[in-house]
């Protein structure tokens, strides 16, 4: 565990597990991506809990929360070959993985208050809903009967979860912000692409695609959240609310 703690080891560690995950399938080694695919969230859920539990709160909890049951959704998604209902549970997972997300950057939000920023995050927001708009709208007639409904959830829910990341502009630290909307961005971007491959057009090197900018976006958004509840002000106003 304090191996984990370290600053780079822990995201080190997630790299390298990624990596056999996004790769080791194109050499046949599915027993490999088996292992460590549910290893990706299982390193960074403990990595994060070790680093933030001394500062942890709402924000911290749903972070983890969303880090859980993305696992569930990484665990269901690799049997969907054996079972299509499978995907169903996967997409129930990631879908309540990004409600606590939206909790989190919410409890963010109102925290903080005030309308600093207000223009930035209006235009960043409309950029997201018109994507995830014109998206839906090509995706959803290609969808097999009975998945429309629960895809067009999730596509709301993803976009609403990159929304209030857009809305924590100027209400948290700068490096916190750029890590979280980049990560919120990326998992939109590899949620995205899996769609396309399984509904629309499957593309050559889908797998690696999907999972790097997924685990990127995972990582972002934990370094994000870190990077908000460790930063020295952070921690001193908290400290003065207790006493």
């Amino acid at each position: 565990m304090g191996i984990l703690k370290n600053t780079w080891s822990g995201p080190g560690l997630y790299a390298l597990v990624a990596l056999c995950t996004a790769f080791w399938p194109n050499m046949g080694g599915h027993v490999i991506e088996y292992v460590c695919k549910p290893l990706m969230m299982i390193v960074l859920s403990i990595w994060f809990f070790l680093n933030s539990r001394r500062y942890g709160d709402r924000f911290t909890l749903f972070i983890q929360a969303g880090l859980f049951f993305s696992l569930i959704g990484d665990v269901a998604l690799m049997f969907q070959h054996i079972d299509e209902f499978n995907f169903l549970i996967g997409l129930g997972a990631f879908l309540i993985a990004h409600l606590c997300y939206c909790i989190a950057f919410l409890h963010n939000i109102t925290e903080v208050g005030g309308s600093d920023g207000l223009t930035v995050s209006l235009a960043w927001s409309a950029a997201i809903v018109i994507f995830a708009v014109v998206f839906a709208w090509d995706l959803v007639p290609r969808l097999d009967e009975g998945l429309s409904l629960p895809v067009i959830a999730y596509i709301s829910v993803i976009a609403c979860m990159a929304v209030l990341a857009a809305f924590r502009w100027l209400r948290t630290f700068q490096q916190s912000f750029w890590l979280i909307m980049s990560g919120a961005l990326l998992f939109m971007a590899s949620d995205s692409m899996l769609a396309f491959n399984r509904f629309i057009r499957p593309f050559a090197g889908a797998h690696a695609a999907i999972i790097l900018t997924y685990a990127a976006a995972q990582l972002l958004i934990t370094l994000g959240a870190l990077r908000h509840v460790l930063d020295p002000d952070s921690i001193r106003r908290k400290q003065a609310m207790v006493a």
